[in-house]
């Protein structure tokens, strides 16, 4: 789920069909303003009810809300989750034009590929009826907004609640085992760090992958496979290469090691 984004984002993303709507206004502005008026004033209610906060502006001056810790907790009672499995919320997202947020957004949007329901378009000019038509033919994207968290902690100290200072934070997890995703980390980076910093978040993985606790049967098991399901290779057939070794030879041919 998106816990800063604008309301273009939210638009695109639960209401596609708008995008092809108001098409016939004078200027991209005017259209965007048009096709997202609803959105807009369901976030003003959410903030009235202390579930969502003015949180600056993007680089293209696009207003960004963001939900509060009560706006969290009411997103997990909709999506049936518990805190920890929320993640935590974005950053200094409105200190920057929010441009890490932003990327994380457009690439669940790009991901997920939502699609328009044909029949709300219908009665729009010829030209957004096809460009609507032209996106629903195109290849399916994956999962749906509800197979997405962002900003979640891997702990290699600490509880998933809790965890420990420095732990890995990935900012998407995809989990989609109907199309053949299981589990999928995604990193989305702006190309603003440093080589050093973005091999430093290698090791921190690393880290929570290799960390076990206690499961309920009392064995042993890597932390991450207490919260999510992917299948055991432990038993897949793994090809090793053949190496042989010119200087030992039998009388049979070269001598050879895997």
């Amino acid at each position: 789920m998106l816990k800063a984004a604008t309301a273009d984002q939210i638009q695109r993303l639960s209401s596609p069909h708008l995008t092809y709507r108001h098409t016939t206004k004078e200027t991209a502005a005017k259209r965007k303003e048009a096709r997202t008026a609803s959105h807009r004033g369901a976030l003003n209610d959410l903030r009235r009810h202390g579930l969502s906060v003015d949180g600056g502006r993007t680089r293209g001056g696009e207003e960004v809300r963001l939900l509060t810790k009560e706006g969290l907790a009411a997103a997990g009672l909709e999506l049936d989750r518990g805190p920890e499995e929320m993640g935590g919320l974005p950053k200094s997202a409105g200190r920057s034009g929010a441009s890490h947020a932003m990327t994380v957004n457009e690439t669940v949007i790009a991901m997920i590929r939502p699609q328009p329901d044909l029949d709300l378009v219908a009665g729009e000019p010829a030209e957004a009826v096809a460009a609507a038509q032209a996106w629903v033919d195109a290849p399916d994207g994956i999962g749906s907004i509800t197979s997405y968290a962002t900003e979640v902690a891997l702990p290699a100290t600490g509880t998933w609640r809790n965890p420990g200072v420095g732990c890995a934070w990935a900012d998407i997890v995809l989990t989609a085992p109907e199309v053949g995703l299981p589990l999928l980390f995604i990193e989305a980076d702006n190309c603003t760090e440093e080589a050093p910093i973005i091999a430093a978040k290698f090791d921190k993985y690393m880290r929570h992958f290799h960390r076990t606790v206690k499961d309920t049967d009392g064995l042993d098991k890597p932390m991450w496979r207490t919260r999510w399901s992917a299948p055991n290779l432990s038993g897949a057939t793994r090809r090793t290469r053949r190496s042989c070794s010119s200087s030992t030879r039998s009388a049979n041919g070269p001598r050879c090691s895997r």
